[in-house]
């Protein structure tokens, strides 16, 4: 164990700091704090700690000074400094005297300081070759080891996989490589029960199966990976891993009522090759989506990616969807989603899907906000919906889930139609009546309490045409009356609610085929006839 000294002012700071991480599954102990500098220099002359993490604005003795006496002392002590972004100057003079990090109090959270203290670890260790050698892979710290097997999947570069494989005393380890990614369908644990129970369902297997050695850990999400040092497995092919991991999978739903799904990469044999492979195995543990789940999945075998010509984006016309709804249209309706997810299942593509799925939920979910009235349901409607469509293993299912969905909103919007074909009604009633005043379709909504988009696509329906085209119409028809009389032009354009001259006449002579003065002669004519 490395022994840490907190040197922090503030009480609440320095305890937050000792509860945000579990130091003994970093291989390290908090040995001391102290409220300012000079306390921290007795405490470390007393007993002087692997890593300083000190504040830097403090009363007594701040953390410039503290670092400059340490120094004097214990060149090598390793130090993290704390402090607020707008104490970076100081920051800079204590970088100057050989700190190690620098982190910003504000900015702070959980993963940054154990990611910090690994790396300070790893200098220790770096520092003392002679150290280093008593230990085997076994011996360093699970956390430790853990976030740097995940470097290793995550990483890229061949330079720093290298420097990760050395750090982890894995140079000497036989390739290929299998990389396994394991994913929750469902299960009633927690995460950190249902990593447990990974854990002894693959070592319980592993026993049974192979002496083959692995390495099991999370991602960043929780999901549990495998590294497979699978040099005999390997020999008997790809049926033996397809058989262990399937294996796995048996073991978690019969002894641990949990349900996965676990998708295995194609072999490597480089370890900068490993992110590619992690990769793989996360894209294979997705195709449960088209093939079910609770299975192993291997990538290459199981699922063969489509060449990226053949899968080309799918479009989902929300315009049409839109339409088909208002107009009651279930079968055409139901037609046109299950043409989409036709597409999506030769596809295979899960991105593909979830994007869609995307789409039609947030279509979906706007629809019901034009036709309720109570938005409260809604957000409750829409976390339902995000729940249900969360649980779904299958295309098939999504599919179902969809087509049910949509059936339901239509069904909806046929039972509110009736009453409130009496607010069209009243729209159309005052319109005729005040066509003359500025009429927007946001205050004629609101004056028969409907959403704008719900009027506009009722009204619509009701009428035969949209409400711009029906106000329209009743002041063209309007005008054509008062142009019979002595009235100008313009003026008459007043009257009516068009004032723009200009746009009057444009609009008059779209409508009626003829300018406003063209059907004032037209309509003498005809009188004196």
């Amino acid at each position: 164990m490395f022994r840490v000294v907190i040197v922090e002012d503030e009480y609440i700071v320095r305890f937050g700091i000792r509860s945000m991480i579990e130091w003994d599954k970093l291989g390290l102990t908090v040995s001391g704090e102290a409220a300012n500098g000079q306390e921290a220099l007795a405490l470390i002359r007393e007993s002087p700690p692997d890593i300083l993490i000190t504040d830097i604005k403090m009363p007594v003795m701040d953390g410039i000074t503290l670092i400059t006496e340490v120094r004097k002392s214990y060149p090598h002590m390793k130090i993290v400094i704390l402090s607020n972004l707008e104490d970076f100057q100081y920051a800079k003079e204590a970088i100057r005297n050989g700190v190690s990090e620098y982190m910003i109090k504000s900015d702070m959270m959980p993963r940054d300081l154990e990611e910090t203290l690994l790396r300070v670890k790893e200098s220790i260790l770096a520092a003392s070759p002679a150290s280093e050698q008593k230990h085997s892979v076994s011996d360093i710290e699970p956390l430790f080891k853990e976030k740097r097997m995940l470097e290793l999947l995550e990483e890229m570069d061949s330079d720093r996989s290298q420097q990760i494989v050395e750090s982890l005393r894995l140079s000497d380890v036989m390739l290929p490589l299998y990389v396994l990614h394991i994913v929750k369908n469902e299960w009633a644990q927690s995460v950190e029960e249902g990593q447990a129970l990974i854990r002894k369902a693959i070592a319980e297997v592993m026993m049974t199966f192979s002496e083959d050695a692995y390495e099991a850990f999370p991602d960043r999400q929780g999901e549990m990976n495998v590294l497979l040092f699978a040099r005999k497995m390997t020999a008997a092919g790809l049926s033996e891993i397809k058989t262990w991991a399937q294996s796995v999978v048996l073991y978690l739903k019969d002894h641990c009522a949990m349900s996965c799904t676990l998708g295995v990469s194609m072999s490597t044999s480089s370890w900068s090759g490993l992110h590619q492979a992690y990769e793989q195995a996360k894209a294979a543990a997705k195709y449960k989506m088209f093939i079910g789940p609770e299975r192993a999945i291997l990538y290459g075998v199981d699922y063969v990616p489509l060449p990226s010509q053949l899968a080309e984006n799918i479009k989902v016309s929300t315009t049409h969807i839109h339409a088909m709804v208002y107009a009651f249209q279930t079968k055409e309706l139901q037609a046109y989603l299950e043409d989409i997810f036709e597409q999506l299942t030769a596809r295979k593509n899960y991105d593909l899907v979830e994007i869609i799925s995307l789409e039609l939920l947030i279509l979906l979910t706007t629809l019901w906000s034009e036709v309720a009235s109570d938005q409260q349901s809604i957000l409750q409607l829409k976390k339902q919906y995000y729940e249900q469509l969360s649980k779904l293993e299958t295309i098939q299912m999504s599919k179902a889930w969809f087509l049910q969905a949509f059936e339901e909103l239509v069904r909806h919007m046929i039972g509110v139609y009736n009453s409130d074909r009496n607010g069209i009604i009243k729209a159309a009633q005052y319109i005729g009546q005040y066509y003359q005043q500025e009429i927007s379709l946001q205050s004629i909504s609101s004056l028969v309490h409907l959403s704008k988009n719900y009027f506009a696509n009722l009204f619509k329906k009701e009428m035969g045409e949209s409400f711009l085209e029906y106000l329209t119409r009743i002041r063209i028809e309007k005008a054509m009356t008062l142009l019979t009389s002595e009235l100008k032009t313009a003026d008459i354009g007043h009257l009516v609610g068009i004032p723009d001259p200009k746009y009057f006449s444009k609009v008059f002579k779209k409508i009626t085929g003829l300018s406003p003065s063209e059907y004032r002669t037209r309509a003498k004519e005809d009188k004196s006839s």
